[in-house]
């Protein structure tokens, strides 16, 4: 062997032998800081480490983390996931730029599960146990692949959210001593999110499901949304004392353009330039023979108020939708049923901004009952306390017989004759309501039945008939006119408010006067 092959293979031996010296002591580095210095509260376990020195890569397998003590909403998170990776760990910026400085960070097949704090915790805004990081960190691609996510009550009884498969890639993820003691602990230019079947309990009753969720920094696209109540309609009446609604909505798409949220002071604010709903069917369905619940409900403007986060909207598209009410009177027929098709709706200035003075706005026409062209235009500020509004529209070439669907079963009422033209505006706050509304109609009766709803009372329906009139006493044009004045029912819903408005001055359009103040 010639000397300098002797040279030559000692210079390899040294060479491996540092490098087994440096991978073995790196080893050592990283078990000493995950024993040492990683927080009490925070607990990581692994069942395998592997090191790559010369391209700066980790992989631990089997991965357990559990952080215990107030993290924003929760007092525990657990994540389990096949595979811990980091690639291009950079050993200068650790020992010459005080930093750490990663290329990939990657958890394969993590499964996260939060339980929420008890209440007299998550009422307490201190946060203790808190992160106190020595360093910056900054990772050029965060990636989850194919995750799960659950969040449980603080019993660990009621699961609050399940999602089955989430994929999240954030792009320049960065947190400092500063940043880590944010409500959000970290920062990032760019993501990009995908989400398969999110499932969701909203109270005692209610459950909302989503097929299918992307976003990115521009869009967020959700398929196949629902809101249902659990039970079925006969279910529910079992269950509760109080008349409740059942319902049943379901959205194939909703579509968010310019999306993005604000952090400030543990308070959310979303803003969005457009939201667009798309085939939106909505079946609310309310057993009457349940017991009247005398609560005050708040109007639209008090509801935005009070939500536990700000928005921000500057347009919200509703296009083709559905929507039909149910209302069953114990009288052991059908449902009565009014039915809004072809409905399409925009919003604008949806905010409940306290700087934001401007009405919101909404304007929607439809279908009514398939018999009839109806519009409405509604406006209120939401900061008014008054919850003052004003609302109005019209329908156009609406065959009366068409509401005998609804008048029948809950009214003991049948109709005919045509209105041509119906024309009305309301304006009203939290407590009454005034306006006007004019009419022009053909053959305009109606017909009083008795309690089996098979025969018509002719003696009460000929009285009742004397005093509406027949729509010859018009103006010029053909309109007769009457007045609005209502109080509203304070456990009722807007839309009832506006139902008995509506019914007020049909009322008095056909047994007054008909002339216009």
């Amino acid at each position: 062997m010639t000397r300098f092959l002797k040279w030559f293979l000692l210079v390899i031996a040294v060479l491996i032998g540092s490098y087994m010296a440096a991978k073995w002591r790196m080893k050592f580095e990283v078990v000493e800081f995950l024993n040492n210095k990683v927080p009490d509260h925070i607990d990581f376990s692994y069942d395998k480490l592997k090191i790559n020195l010369l391209k700066g890569n980790l992989e631990f397998e089997n991965v357990e983390v559990l952080s215990l003590g107030r993290q924003t909403s929760s007092c525990e998170i657990l994540i389990n996931a096949d595979e811990l990776s980091i690639k291009g760990f950079s050993y200068w910026s650790v020992f010459f730029e005080k930093s750490i400085y990663l290329k990939t960070l990657m958890l394969t097949k993590p499964h996260l599960n939060f339980k929420t704090c008890p209440k007299e915790e998550a009422d307490n805004a201190a946060q203790p146990n808190p992160i106190n990081l020595l360093k910056e960190i900054f990772i050029e691609e965060l990636i989850f692949d194919s995750g799960m996510v659950e969040i449980w009550n603080s019993s660990k009884e009621i699961e609050l959210l399940s999602v089955e498969s989430i994929d999240l890639n954030l792009k320049n993820v960065s947190t400092d001593p500063k940043v880590i003691t944010n409500y959000v602990p970290f920062e990032f230019s760019d993501y990009g999110i995908t989400i398969q079947n999110i499932k969701a309990p909203l109270g005692a009753f209610e459950v909302l499901n989503m097929g299918a969720m992307t976003l990115d920094s521009s869009t967020l696209k959700i398929n196949d949304v629902s809101l249902t109540t659990a039970l079925s309609k006969s279910e529910l009446s079992k269950e509760i004392r109080y008349q409740r609604d059942h319902l049943n909505l379901s959205i194939p798409e909703i579509i968010v353009n310019d999306h993005s949220y604000i952090m400030k002071n543990d308070s959310l604010q979303v803003n969005f330039k457009l939201l667009k709903l798309l085939a939106l069917k909505l079946e609310v369905y309310r057993d009457k023979s349940r017991l009247e619940d005398f609560k005050r409900r708040p109007l639209y403007a008090e509801m935005l108020r009070k939500l536990p986060f700000k928005v921000v909207i500057d347009s919200v598209l509703i296009e083709k939708a559905t929507v039909l009410y149910e209302e069953d009177i114990p009288n052991e027929v059908q449902a009565g049923s009014l039915r809004f098709e072809n409905l399409d709706a925009s919003i604008s200035n949806f905010s409940n901004l306290a700087i934001n003075q401007e009405n919101l706005i909404i304007q929607l026409k439809a279908d009514l009952m398939g018999a009839g062209d109806f519009n409405l235009n509604w406006k209120f500020n939401v900061q008014d306390p008054r919850g003052a509004f004003t609302i109005s529209g019209g329908l156009f070439n609406f065959n009366t017989a068409s509401l005998n669907n609804f008048l029948v079963p809950n009214l003991r009422t049948k109709t005919t004759g045509t209105i041509d033209q119906l024309y009305f505006t309301i304006a009203g706050d939290d407590y009454t309501a005034t306006g006007d509304i004019k009419m022009k109609y053909e053959d305009f009766k109606f017909q009083v039945l008795n309690k089996e709803r098979n025969n018509v009372k002719k003696v009460l329906s000929f009285i009742g008939n004397l005093f509406v009139s027949d729509g010859s006493k018009a103006d010029i044009n053909g309109y007769r006119y009457g007045d609005i004045s209502t109080k509203r029912g304070e456990n009722k819903s807007f839309f009832n408010y506006l139902w008995v408005s509506l019914e007020d001055g049909l009322l008095d359009v056909l047994t007054g006067n008909g002339k216009k103040d």
